[in-house]
């Protein structure tokens, strides 16, 4: 890994990780990942015995993002702290399901890899979903990437599958997937995310946007019936809303950050020019004014 990289924490500048986690698809992508994790019965009883996700969903999103843009963008040493703090939160999370019976832990390396896939395959069907395509090669790529964190936050490497084709199979073929009565209430919650007022629009554009991506088994499970032509319409309003807020909007301030880093870099060495970095009309004047 080259100096770059590491001073630019855990995938630099040039990865798919920082492209695909700068996008507001993530709102999408979040949502969709929580609703397949749900339905594995140990992973949504760890939630519901031991957090108050349905009192308060938007707490819960906010925290998984920061963690997200952490790990993405921020310094190695950070990026490192937060997955520490993470396992240790995982230690203390252990019980019976009710459901199946059976004895869960949240730091149980199958439950981590499920947990993994299920934002992996998300982030990426829904970034593809609202942005311009990426090549096969690429998703692949985002796919490799993202198992570093897997390896970080202490998942089974041999349930991690490293293309993007193959992560969608891992996830269609697992086993004893239902809907549990806290699954049922912690999707009416997202659904019903208690969001600052100003957002609600958003947020219910990114839930049927979420919806529209859903693999055809979740959406059985559930019980969720959208036709084609309300999967096209949702998807094409998500995707003018997407542009319309990168083009209107700052991006994350960890994505600002670590980008500004990088243009300063290429300050130093003599280079002026300018890439896909810029992402909205406020991050253009700011970067005109930094390098």
């Amino acid at each position: 890994m080259s100096s770059e990289t590491n001073d630019l924490g855990l995938f630099g500048p040039h990865s798919v990780v920082w492209q695909v986690h700068a996008s507001s698809a993530g709102w999408v992508g979040g949502i969709r990942a929580l609703l397949l994790q749900a339905l594995e019965p140990r992973a949504m009883a760890g939630v519901s015995q031991f957090s108050s996700f349905n009192d308060d969903v938007w707490a819960r999103f906010a925290s998984t993002s920061e963690f997200l843009m952490t790990v993405s963008y921020r310094p190695r040493k950070e990026a490192e702290a937060a997955t520490e703090k993470v396992r240790e939160i995982h230690r203390k999370v252990r019980g019976i399901d009710n459901v199946s019976r059976q004895y869960f832990s949240a730091d149980d390396p199958y439950l981590l890899a499920y947990v993994h896939n299920c934002l992996v395959d998300s982030l990426l069907e829904s970034y593809c979903s609202l942005k311009p395509k990426l090549s096969a090669e690429d998703r692949d790529q985002y796919v490799k990437e993202m198992s570093l964190l897997a390896q970080m936050i202490g998942a089974d490497m041999d349930n991690i599958p490293l293309t993007a084709a193959s992560v969608r199979r891992w996830l269609e073929t697992r086993e004893g997937l239902c809907l549990t009565r806290e699954a049922k209430s912690a999707s009416e919650a997202l659904r019903d995310m208690n969001v600052p007022a100003l957002a609600a629009p958003l947020w219910s554009v990114a839930w049927n946007a979420s919806l529209a991506v859903l693999p055809d088994y979740a959406s059985a499970i559930y019980g969720f019936q959208l036709s084609q032509s309300q999967k096209v319409g949702y998807l094409e309003v998500a995707k003018f809303v997407s542009m319309t807020m990168e083009v209107l909007l700052p991006s994350h301030p960890y994505f600002r950050e670590a980008k500004y880093a990088y243009y300063r870099s290429y300050r130093q060495t003599g280079s002026r020019g300018m890439n896909f970095f810029a992402t909205s009309c406020k991050d253009l004047f700011e970067v005109m004014t930094t390098v």
